[in-house]
């Protein structure tokens, strides 16, 4: 973790060493309190570190962008912060947070979604308006998909799952039903935006049109999003599909190459600073990997099983390293483990990894996959499994879970980009006996 910050910090530093337009905000405060800045839009991705930290002041310095407009955090609470461009200097006293500036406006959440803004800046009432539609338009969808079984095909484990039908509807129905032609300025500045045509991108893609990107090349794959969407949507879900949460950076490396003549300023500011991101966790990150051996999966299991003296759960991960998705799968279940550690053992079952075990194992080291590891030995080690007959296993990633002794209590078989049903089952199993 010290890694992880020092090198955050440094590379934001490099950044603003060649920035000669920045605005430095002093945050002052009491000494209990924490604060943070995230971008309002890509919250996980782009996370500025504070130039100086002291007990009653935290001073950051910000690269002036076309809105200066932030995600704000004092401790637990949700702020939305603005500023003029027109500051060099900007303090921020939140002991007096009842003082108003006509320099800068600092929103809770909670007002924000009432539209009492107490600012009379022009731009901040217009990306509040937009916002407030957006979210009111995604709250009728999950209202929709909660409450009508026609917009959904089940709901467990606080978790919504579609077939094709039930997200065609839901897909119709946002489309339909949103008609509002969005500036393109606007479009990676709205937090309720982003987040309705994202789902709606999940809804074509992962339920309804499954095999859109078959086959297809990564210019091709952008070719398709915008026929299949209306611009400037189109322009939002392709940086979304190229640039999104569990990528490596080999990828979004590759990414950024292929694709920086079509990127505005905004999209090569964001672009950037999650590839940077992606790079300084890889290098902070050192790979727990363990590898198991044997011959066939069932007699490999019972050995491990045998053999764990921990009283944590298990949970089982098949997968076939020649599906082009994995890599994402496996980005995206990192982050479950560094949540779940210490609750459960995660065991990789690579089924096809006897075809090319050397070519399996540099996959698992270059995506940096924790846990244990099984590569079994023999052609038919799938095919012959109990685990593949008694759980009816078809489809890759598949999950188990199983308690201490190695006794299955749970299956999953939607992948994480798909759905957070699996992290919602792990969470009810955590602490259940």
């Amino acid at each position: 973790m010290m890694i992880f910050k020092l090198l955050s910090g440094l590379l934001l530093s490099i950044l603003f060493a060649f920035n000669c337009s920045a605005t430095t905000v002093h945050i002052v405060h009491g000494e209990d309190i924490n604060v943070s800045i995230q971008d309002p839009v890509y919250r996980n991705s782009l996370i500025f570190a504070p130039k100086f930290e002291y007990p009653r002041k935290t001073i950051f310095e910000l690269k002036d962008r076309d809105i200066n407009f932030y995600a704000f955090n004092i401790n637990s609470e949700e702020y939305y912060l603005w500023f003029e461009k027109s500051s060099s200097i900007l303090e921020i006293d939140l002991t007096n947070l009842g003082d108003t500036s006509s320099d800068f406006a600092l929103i809770s959440k909670t007002d924000w979604y009432k539209g009492e803004l107490e600012s009379n800046n022009s731009s901040l009432i217009k990306l509040n308006e937009l916002d407030r539609l957006f979210k009111d338009a995604l709250d009728d969808l999950i209202n929709l998909a909660e409450n009508d079984k026609n917009y959904r095909a089940e709901k467990n484990f606080n978790t919504i799952v579609w077939d094709s039908r039930s997200a065609k509807r839901l897909f119709n129905h946002a489309v339909e039903s949103m008609t509002y032609q969005l500036d393109q300025k606007w479009i990676h500045w709205v937090p309720a935006y982003s987040q309705y045509w994202e789902l709606v991108y999940k809804l074509y893609y992962q339920y309804f049109h499954t095999n859109s990107f078959k086959a297809l090349k990564k210019g091709e794959v952008k070719s398709q999003i915008e026929k299949d969407f209306n611009y400037p949507e189109s322009k939002l879900l392709v940086f979304h599909h190229f640039f999104k949460e569990g990528l490596n950076s080999t990828d979004l490396k590759a990414h950024y190459e292929l694709f920086e003549d079509d990127l505005n300023e905004r999209e090569e500011s964001l672009a950037e600073a999650i590839i940077q991101r992606q790079v300084v966790k890889e290098l902070g990150d050192i790979p727990k990997i363990e590898f198991l051996f044997g011959l066939d999966i069932d007699a490999a299991m019972e050995g491990y099983f045998a053999r764990n003296t921990s009283e944590m759960k298990n949970v089982l991960i098949f997968w076939s390293f020649w599906d082009a998705q994995m890599s994402l799968e496996l980005n995206l279940l990192a982050k479950i483990k560094d949540e779940f550690e210490g609750s459960f053992n995660f065991v990789h079952i690579c089924i096809d990894g006897y075809e090319s075990p050397e070519k399996a194992k540099s996959f698992i080291f270059q995506n940096r996959v924790e846990g244990f590891h099984l590569i079994p030995e023999q052609a038919t080690a799938f095919r012959s499994s109990n685990f593949r007959k008694d759980q009816k296993i078809r489809s890759m990633p598949f999950y188990l879970i199983t308690n201490d002794s190695g006794e299955i209590i749970e299956s999953e078989s939607i992948s994480l980009s798909t759905s957070l049903r699996l992290k919602n089952k792990l969470r009810y199993y955590e602490t259940k006996k």
